[in-house]
């Protein structure tokens, strides 16, 4: 309401000028009161309207500052599962998509023997290795809970996804110096191609299993889902020390 009012009033200004300035034209001079009352109606105008569009740079900003906190994990600054959700519901629905399923080998024992401040710093190291892996518009890296990450990579193949998957498994299988522990901590990957039409819950399902199958192999190696489950051994620098 307060901004129509600004807008209404702002355009009736602006439309008074407009009838003065032709009455000038024409050759009907207004008196010196009624030039005074254009000018200063003139000037309110401008006001109003750097307040209007002052107002809405901010409900703008607010708007979008309001969505970076919902679609954004606070610890890593990753994209959420809300993020996440937010990318399903707008994905073309034949879109070719590589869904890899990430996750971090023992990091519940480095929770319960050192503490959570340690998890979380773990956390924002591996977020911060995992953001050089984005790119907008065809990369998408969230973290969807605790330990656990998805990339989803437009336009991209098996080939071009195990070739990810084991860049990936490069940079986050390493030695991590958090505070006075230096740990070494190794990921799982679990790796999807959609077919067809995209159905978000069974590609988080494929590639949640296939994340499983490469478990069982050990650390740092990934699995591609196929047709049934297709495992890949990666030898990833240090991947064969104890975990």
């Amino acid at each position: 309401m307060r901004t129509s009012l600004i807008i209404l009033m702002a355009s009736s200004g602006l439309g008074g000028m407009h009838l003065l300035g032709r009455g000038a034209v024409t050759g009907l001079q207004p008196a010196s009161g009624s030039l005074f009352f254009a000018l200063a109606l003139y000037s309110l105008t401008l006001t109003l309207l750097l307040l209007l569009f002052t107002r809405v740079r901010q409900v703008l900003a607010e708007r979008d500052q309001l969505k970076e906190l919902a679609y954004r994990d606070s610890l890593t600054s990753l994209f959420n599962k809300n993020g996440m959700d937010h990318f399903w519901e707008h994905c073309k629905p034949n879109e070719q998509l590589a869904v890899l399923y990430l996750d971090l080998n023992r990091f519940k024992s480095i929770n319960d023997k050192l503490g959570h401040h340690v998890g979380d710093l773990l956390l924002q190291a591996v977020g911060g290795t995992l953001k050089q892996f984005s790119s907008k518009g065809k990369r998408h890296i969230f973290r969807i809970g605790g330990d656990e990450f998805v990339i989803i990579a437009k336009r991209c193949g098996r080939k071009e996804a195990e070739q990810l998957a084991l860049r990936i498994l490069e940079k986050t299988t390493r030695n991590y110096q958090l505070e006075r522990y230096e740990l070494f901590v190794s990921a799982s990957i679990g790796i999807t191609i959609s077919q067809g039409r995209i159905d978000s819950a069974r590609l988080l399902k494929e590639a949640d299993s296939a994340m499983y199958h490469a478990k069982q192999l050990g650390s740092g190696r990934y699995a591609v889902h196929k047709q049934g489950i297709v495992i890949q051994p990666v030898n990833v620098l240090g991947s064969s020390r104890a975990n």
